[in-house]
């Protein structure tokens, strides 16, 4: 019975927890929409029509314009699933939305939730940390200001990789750390690229401070980085065979440094409850609590407060960016991406800064107690984000346009923002995409033909356009022709070498060709067709699929088969 409390309460905390940040905004029954979740919602919406047809392929028909884009193919998508399944249960666009955010939320607070307790082994202090570092001040703009969903979905998977790191320092296990980094990388993959980074400076220090025990740690890591290639081939040969055969053009990769805030811009912004990407009010507290309690403090509690202010420090416009910012390095985009990182340490040490401070000595000295200490901080963060997200409601409601037209699209130039309600909702995938993310990873040619490839014109062999009509569903394209004089036909769909194309001209299969623009060229008679076209994977994708899961099984179920025997 005890057990089942804890769980009902640990659920209900949860819950709060995911709600605080958008209770408010759902209550308007509006979804505020920016270029950033148009091109989210664009993903979802694609899986989702490809689950509704029982067909699915990666390659774009009802979503980011309707030109074929591969953008599935280089961005991962696993985590969707959970939103993918909410808008296929749930009709309702707006309430959809919100309960996905809602399971994301719970979803964070209960992966903090076992990673801090497991670290930490006490109740009050691991929901403390999950509670700060679920609602840090970064992670809730994320959600609610710019809607980047592999970012804020990435982030609920760092208290696991420390967990994993922590258990592969203390030589338990290092299925944590691969679990929790195969997790990452079916997320975000510049957020995973960070992680490694991170991973390597922490065990390159450690290497020199302690040579012997970082070498004993050896076989975790080469076990753990073994079973995170076989998990993670599903989405990497695809990516790397697309990548090569193709001249992909990636997202630009400029570092804009001066975007992110100063270091003490970080404590400003929170001291004012901004909802913006900053820390929070709550480690103003921690901050000012740890000068005024330092000599109370452990080493490890001193070591990690130093850790995540040097982060916020490195987040920040103060650090010398501008030496980096032509190499390498650029493709961070935003230095503040760091932040996530500084958060977690400053969690870490302010939990273990109280559990120093409600130490019996300090009990007699000061009278604090671990439950007082542990409510008041969770109050303060509680109280604070709900207060920066109403100010932050009240800002978007005096510059976001209430859209109420049901047709048409909503031109997101950049940094437009609408009201979408649920009859309007479907008006940010509704194939007027042109702004960020639109277009990447198309190819070269194909970006250099961009406009009459998005504006759907069928190009005759001397590029002229001729009379077209695009077919639009859900697992294909097609499209009515008029071929005036039986020329070979462009078709407004891009080409990709590595994925397989099955092209009809009036149910005939016939074979597709590479067009001047980068798109599928067919040859056709004189008069009137129609054309479809649909896709599939390639078999080698599909073979490393199957590898992919049948070595997560069976590294996953091992241990338990050979305990057993």
């Amino acid at each position: 019975m005890n057990i089942k409390k804890t769980w009902l309460i640990s659920f209900a905390v949860a819950l709060l927890v995911a709600g605080i940040p958008i209770f408010e905004l759902w209550c308007s029954q509006t979804v505020y929409s920016g270029a950033d979740l148009q091109f989210h919602l664009n993903r979802i919406h694609e899986i989702v029509s490809q689950f509704q047809s029982g067909r699915v392929s990666l390659i774009s028909y009802s979503s980011f314009n309707s030109v074929g884009s591969g953008v599935e193919y280089f961005y991962p998508s696993l985590t969707l699933i959970p939103a993918v399944l909410t808008f296929l249960v749930i009709k309702n666009a707006v309430m959809a939305y919100y309960i996905s955010l809602l399971i994301y939320g719970v979803m964070t607070f209960a992966v903090a939730q076992y990673s801090f307790n497991s670290i930490l082994k006490d109740k009050w202090l691991s929901t403390l940390s999950s509670v700060m570092f679920s609602l840090s001040a970064y992670r809730v703009f994320s959600i609610i200001g710019v809607s980047a969903f592999g970012e804020f979905l990435a982030i609920a998977w760092l208290p696991l990789i420390f967990l994993g790191y922590y258990r592969v320092i203390q030589r338990r296990s290092w299925r944590t750390l691969w679990i929790a980094m195969t997790l990452m990388a079916y997320t975000h993959l510049l957020s995973l690229l960070l992680t490694v980074v991170i991973l390597i400076i922490t065990t390159f220090i450690r290497l020199l401070l302690n040579y012997k025990s970082v070498i004993g740690e050896l076989p975790y890591y080469i076990k753990a980085i073994l079973s995170f290639s076989f998990s993670f081939l599903a989405f990497l040969v695809p990516f790397l065979i697309l990548t090569k055969d193709n001249q992909i053009v990636s997202p630009d990769s400029v570092l804009h440094y001066q975007w992110a805030k100063s270091f003490a811009g970080y404590y400003v912004s929170s001291i004012r409850l901004l909802s913006t990407r900053t820390l929070g009010f709550v480690f103003v507290a921690a901050l000012i609590g740890m000068f005024f309690m330092w000599h109370h403090f452990s080493k490890k509690t001193r070591l990690y407060f130093w850790i995540g202010i040097i982060l916020t420090f490195i987040s920040s416009s103060d650090f010398p960016w501008f030496i980096v910012e032509h190499s390498f390095i650029s493709i961070l985009q935003f230095p503040y991406r760091i932040l996530p990182f500084a958060i977690l340490f400053l969690t870490l040490g302010t939990v273990y800064g109280v559990n120093d401070i409600t130490a019996d000595s300090v009990i007699k000295e000061r009278g604090y107690t671990k439950a007082r200490v542990v409510i008041v901080l969770i109050m303060i963060t509680m109280i604070t984000t709900i207060v920066s997200v109403h100010k932050y409601k009240k800002s978007m409601d005096d510059t976001f346009k209430v859209e109420k037209v049901q047709t048409g699209h909503l031109n997101y130039t950049p940094f437009a923002s609408y009201r979408v309600n649920q009859l309007t909702f479907d008006k940010q995938y509704n194939n007027s995409f042109n702004t960020y993310g639109a277009f990447d990873y198309w190819t070269a040619l194909a970006l250099k033909n961009k406009s009459t490839i998005i504006s759907h014109k069928v190009l005759d062999s001397t590029g002229k356009p001729i009379f077209s009509k695009t077919i639009l569903k859900k697992s294909g394209i097609g499209y009515d022709v008029i071929n005036p004089t039986g020329q070979q036909l462009d078709l407004p769909f891009l080409k990709y070498n590595g994925v397989s194309y099955t092209v009809t001209v009036d149910d005939t299969p016939v074979e597709s060709l590479l067009s001047k623009r980068g798109t599928l060229a067919v040859s056709v008679t004189k008069g009137h067709h129609v054309i479809r076209v649909s896709t599939k994977a390639d078999k080698k994708f599909q073979v490393m699929l199957l590898v992919s899961i049948m070595a997560t099984l069976v590294i996953l179920v091992f241990p338990y088969i050979y305990r057993r025997s």
